[in-house]
């Protein structure tokens, strides 16, 4: 059988949320990227192991030192080539994951864990988790040619979805309605949205027309949904 890449998300997700992580796929260039507390982990997946791969991983550690490869496990445990990586992956002080695609079960695994030092004030590693704090809808992380659901796509959609609902409304009104204090900047910024009078926004008709196109999509279907509990003020 063959296997994507993106089939070793679920796997590597699975294990990474059991241990406590909010898991994301494809932040920022990161296939994925989780975050537990103030740790932040990434990781990079491919079907073999080669050096665009080792060279991903060791970008990567300019925004934090727990950084994993990802690869399927391989068919004998003793395998050189496999032990040889592993032995390169320590001396970089990246860590290993494998995924048991072969598996009915398909579980992944930790079998080298970096030497990770967590820094705090590292711009890259604040970008990444204010990415993932800002996702309520998942991407799957390997997946190429796809459309991913960033933080600020999932703000605009949640902006588009309460004005479609509510009819016009000002900034103040859609933050007391949930969403972030930059609405103003996204209602002034965004084709979405128009003016209607002073600090009141309207749903323009390419917005409309974005809502009904991706009625369907699970980012549009869940705010569509959720607009339906608020009423404005």
């Amino acid at each position: 059988m063959k296997f994507k890449e993106s089939d070793m998300y679920e796997p590597i997700r699975n294990l990474l949320t059991q241990q406590g992580f909010t898991v994301r796929g494809e932040v920022k260039g990161c296939d994925i990227a989780a975050v537990k507390d103030d740790t932040l982990w990434v990781v990079e997946m491919k079907l073999t192991a080669n050096i665009t791969l080792i060279y991903q991983a060791m970008a990567r550690q300019t925004a934090t030192d727990w950084v994993f490869i990802a690869i399927p496990r391989p068919r004998k445990s003793r395998d050189g080539t496999f032990l040889k990586l592993q032995k390169l992956i320590k001396k970089l002080e990246l860590g290993l994951i494998t995924v048991a695609l072969d598996s009915p079960a398909k579980f992944a695994e930790i079998i080298v864990f970096p030497v990770g030092r967590d820094d705090k004030n590292n711009k890259k590693t604040k970008a990444l988790k204010r990415e993932i704090a800002g996702r309520t809808i998942d991407s799957t992380g390997g997946t190429a040619k796809i459309k991913i659901n960033t933080a600020y796509k999932e703000r605009c959609v949640r902006i588009a979805c309460l004005l479609e609902a509510n009819g016009p409304l000002s900034a103040k009104a859609l933050t007391n309605l949930g969403c972030e204090k930059d609405a103003w900047s996204i209602l002034n910024t965004h084709v979405w949205f128009f003016k209607i009078s002073k600090g009141v926004y309207g749903l323009s008709k390419i917005g409309e027309a974005y809502l009904e196109e991706n009625a369907a999509a699970t980012l549009v279907a869940y705010y569509r949904m959720k607009s339906l509990a608020y009423t404005a003020f």
